[in-house]
């Protein structure tokens, strides 16, 4: 495997992060209106963060497999 520059390594990181981000910023929106938002809306809502919280989990568990990390035991 290569060996990459530190401006590199930070680049690829912030490339990582960026769609978690764009995520976190376009649901301020939702979370401001919480208080208001009628029970079924709440339920989506909660499904959508238990989606994006799974597929998190998975891209890291991934990540941490490819570069070589023993997966951690919960």
């Amino acid at each position: 495997m290569l060996a990459l520059a530190r401006w590199q390594r930070v680049a690829v990181v912030a490339l990582l992060i960026l769609p978690i981000l764009v995520i976190v910023l376009l649901s301020v929106p939702v979370w401001m209106s919480w208080p208001w938002l009628q029970a079924e809306r709440r339920a989506d809502v909660l499904a959508l963060v238990e989606k994006l919280t799974a597929c998190l989990r998975a891209f890291v568990r991934a990540d941490r497999l490819a570069s070589g990390e023993p997966e951690r035991r919960r």
